[in-house]
């Protein structure tokens, strides 16, 4: 459908082209007012003078096929430009609509085990051709390794109402399923209300028991005991949750996820206004966790920061941005505790000082990413410290710090290969806001904004 929407919008800056060439012959007197525009083979070379080109008539049966309505259009601007054409060239091409109606009913037919199609079964109730039931087993038959391939070209909640529809089908998806999104249950488009999405979960809790990764984003009406039961399900499976956004998920639900799983290795709990100290630390008793993102959980301080930094101390990724209870005293812990630190993003920690920046500069060597926007309170110290100690930085965002030098900065830049180069055309070194620092210089200007 985008290639021949493509295909109209080419077609049409043709049409007008060709109108141009013809308004210019007929002021040239070169060709009569009201006569059909024949010179169209100056456009399409291959196109005979009586004959429309092969271009024009496939791009008028692609248009008729999928857009009769574009189709028609095409063909009465073509008549007021002068080109002979004909609404009798238009291809009507049912069977394209009709093969797309097929698959999604099957789709539809699979996801919800409706079985048989319609028409397959006779008046009498049974199966053409058939006589006897066990020839026509039906869909709960269907071959394990099929349902999973058909399992994934369809939506996680198809999915989930799969799992529904037979016991053969639940175990075995049940085995294979390992990731599960419920971004879909947080809205019911049928009714445009918010759905029961607490016992979307906990179903899915007795259906799904060996998943090992769980999308919850932007669940707002998620409640702990839904959270808990989806995670004793699964146990220590459960390696990667997203809990982003879910504002009525508090401690007791984080300390139910982190008491049944204990091999979680990525937490997003970014959003979750609800969460104090107490969630944190039970995240520290997950001693595998290597990702974090704690962004906008206001109630962290530095005692639930220095408490999980002391229990997971592989943390890889850890994102702090607008976490305003934390200062330098928590980040020194984070930083003494956790040395395989790759990227650390402190934006809007804005009681951060130097101490805590020197001290992630001096015991996270391979730190590639550093975010300190709107960290207002940093001098030079800090970008003396990440010169003298970081070597592998390939992103650095320094917005709104504008107690810093243009030199310090310079350092840092040429201490850190990574931060001359642009890939893809990304900002590596973020300095907006700075007046200060326009002087920085680096090798790819790109990288400044």
């Amino acid at each position: 459908m985008t290639q021949n929407n493509t295909d109209v919008v080419a077609m049409e800056d043709t049409l007008d082209k060709a109108r141009q060439l013809r308004d210019e012959m007929v002021r040239e007197c070169l060709l009569p007012s009201g006569s059909p525009a024949r010179h169209i083979h100056k456009i399409y070379p291959e196109a005979d003078s009586e004959a429309l080109p092969d271009a024009v008539e496939h791009l008028l049966g692609a248009c008729s096929a999928c857009n009769l309505h574009t189709a028609i259009a095409l063909v009465s601007k073509m008549r007021a430009m002068g080109i002979e054409a004909s609404c009798k060239q238009l291809v009507m091409q049912p069977s394209v609509a009709l093969e797309r109606r097929k698959q999604q009913q099957s789709r539809q037919q699979i996801a919800y085990a409706a079985w048989p199609p319609s028409g397959a079964r006779s008046e009498a109730g049974k199966p053409r051709g058939s006589k006897h039931r066990q020839d026509y087993p039906g869909w709960p038959s269907l071959p394990a390794d099929i349902l999973l391939q058909v399992a994934a070209l369809v939506p996680d909640a198809d999915v989930h109402v799969m799992a529904c529809a037979s016991a053969s089908w639940r175990d075995a998806l049940n085995r294979d399923i390992h990731s599960m999104s419920f971004t879909w249950a947080a809205r019911d488009p049928r009714h445009g209300h918010v759905c029961a999405v607490n016992r979307v979960v906990q179903g899915a809790a007795v259906m799904f028991q060996n998943l090992h990764t769980v999308g919850l984003r932007r669940a707002t009406h998620l409640q702990d005991r839904a959270l808990a039961a989806l995670a004793a399900a699964n146990g220590p499976r459960l390696k990667d949750v997203d809990l982003s956004g879910c504002q009525l998920v508090t401690d007791l639900g984080i300390r139910a996820l982190t008491s049944s799983c204990r091999n979680l290795e990525s937490v997003n709990v970014s959003s979750c206004y609800e969460l104090s100290d107490a969630a944190f630390e039970s995240l520290g008793t997950c001693s595998g966790l290597r990702s974090l993102d704690a962004c906008g959980c206001e109630q962290l301080t530095d005692a639930g920061l220095q408490a999980l930094a002391q229990g997971a101390r592989d943390l890889r990724k850890v994102n702090l941005g607008w976490c305003e209870g934390v200062t330098e005293e928590g980040v020194r812990g984070l930083a003494h505790c956790c040395s395989n630190l790759e990227v650390l993003d402190l934006c809007g920690c804005v009681k951060v000082r130097d101490m805590g920046v020197v001290a992630v500069a001096l015991n996270c060597s391979k730190l590639t990413a550093l975010g300190l926007h709107c960290c207002r309170r940093l001098t030079d110290a800090s970008m003396a410290a990440c010169a003298l100690k970081l070597r592998h930085l390939s992103s650095l965002n320094i917005s709104g710090c504008l107690s810093m030098s243009p030199a310090a900065v310079q350092a840092v830049i040429d201490a850190n290969p990574g931060l001359h180069t642009c890939r893809s055309l990304q900002r590596t070194v973020i300095i907006g806001g700075c007046l200060s620092l326009l002087e920085v210089s680096c090798c790819c200007k790109r990288s400044f904004s």
